[in-house]
């Protein structure tokens, strides 16, 4: 084109002659010419024009990220009525649906091609109540509490790492959760086995040091009366026990802790042991276990309330991990003895290939580095990650305290000199 351009302008060769000696369409010869003699030169710009310039998608680009921040992340279609809508305001021109109010698929195919930032992801939900109640204040409790415990008046660590446990309960059903697969294109419904509807949950409760050190689990199931064979292939150690209703209670949690002293040798050391829990009323208003932790030198933290999907170590890295592999180990086996359902006999023996897997000294390190606990760091999290609750942050009535009974909204401590 730019030869064909050049022959009609210098050479004064016709339109129609350059137009069939290079191959250009006749029309498409003419406009360049237009454009040339006014300056512009000859421009080839492939499909079709621009909606929105680079400034304009990057806006949007930030709108779309704050939004995530926010906890409201927006979806293609909730971007695509964006996109119109910004448009519409801006006086825009636009080649959008008008009836549907909307940019269409292709546009936003482009987009994110465009923006490799962005990534369709899926969710994890969190509820209002954490959303609202993971505040600076909250944080900035917990951690003054927590240096008050690891570290002396100079700043030296009075617990080493190897001394520092996280424990916490997950649940685990015998009806896995099924993930995508591969399947013909347009077939109305995808199905895929497992042992029953609904099945029963049993509740695994893990500990972990922050120098990726385990306690051996305690598996409680949904039942009167604890089978031993339960546990014949369950992780080396395992403490099995039976609640009717399958959950953790103060009774099952007395167990637990002198199962972790038996493995953890707290009144060996020199230092004292420090184990954070959750607020839950097993963990923090158990009067037997507080008693039992003055006289064995275990500190007890707990952590605030609404805050442990941040903040607790497991829950930010170890148990992800290992449900992810627990589902994987179900499916193996449903692959593997086509016909049979999975029960309380088989928990033991898949839960060990998914804690084979998960209990690894890099899971555990990187949930208490996540969270800020260890290596120590206040700054952890910044102001983003508080943007969900800025609507409620207030200054909390009373610093944390040493007591039996504790408000769920502070951290609190029990510590091994308490009460002598």
């Amino acid at each position: 084109m730019q030869h064909a351009v050049n022959d009609v302008l210098q050479h004064g060769r016709s339109v129609k002659g350059a137009a069939k000696t290079y191959c250009v369409p006749r029309p498409t010869l003419q406009r360049h010419i237009k454009q040339a003699k006014k300056g512009t030169g000859v421009q080839k710009v492939l499909g079709r024009p621009r909606t929105l310039t680079d400034e304009q998608e990057a806006e949007l680009v930030n709108v779309i990220l704050e939004m995530e921040k926010r906890l409201f992340g927006l979806t293609l279609m909730d971007v695509r009525r964006l996109a119109f809508k910004y448009c519409e305001i801006n006086n825009i021109e636009n080649t959008f649906n008008k009836n549907a109010r909307c940019a269409g698929e292709e546009w936003m195919s482009s987009f994110l091609k465009k923006h490799k930032e962005l990534s369709l992801r899926i969710p994890e939900a969190t509820s209002l109540a954490r959303a609202s109640g993971f505040n600076p204040e909250k944080v900035r409790k917990f951690f003054d509490a927590y240096q008050s415990i690891v570290f002396d008046q100079s700043g030296t660590a009075i617990i080493p790492p190897s001394h520092i446990y996280n424990a916490d309960e997950s649940g685990f059903t015998v009806c896995y959760k099924p993930g995508k697969i591969l399947a013909q294109k347009g077939k109305r419904s995808v199905g895929t086995v497992t042992s029953l509807e609904k099945g029963k949950t049993m509740t695994v409760l893990c500990c972990a040091s922050a120098t990726g050190s385990f306690i051996p689990p305690m598996m409680i199931y949904p039942r009167v009366r604890m089978k031993p064979a339960f546990i014949d292939k369950a992780p080396a150690g395992t403490l099995g026990v039976a609640a009717k209703t399958g959950w953790i209670n103060e009774d099952l949690f007395c167990q637990w802790f002198q199962h972790f002293v038996k493995h953890a040798k707290p009144s060996l050391s020199d230092s004292p042991t420090l184990l954070i829990l959750d607020g839950h009323s097993s963990h923090v208003k158990n009067l037997t276990v507080i008693e039992e932790a003055r006289k064995t030198g275990v500190v007890i933290l707990s952590l605030p309330s609404h805050c442990t999907h941040r903040m607790q170590p497991l829950d930010v890295a170890f148990f992800k991990s290992l449900n992810l592999n627990y589902n994987q180990a179900v499916q193996t086996w449903h692959r593997q003895h086509p016909g049979r359902a999975v029960t309380e006999n088989e928990f033991g023996e898949l839960f060990t290939c998914a804690y084979g897997v998960a209990a690894t000294v890099k899971n555990a390190a990187s949930g208490f580095r996540k969270s800020g606990i260890f290596p120590f760091n206040r700054e952890i999290f910044t102001a983003d990650d508080f943007i969900g609750a800025q609507a409620t942050d207030r200054q909390l009535e009373s610093p944390p305290n040493t007591s039996a009974v504790t408000d769920a909204d502070e951290p609190q401590a029990v510590t091994a000199t308490a009460g002598k």
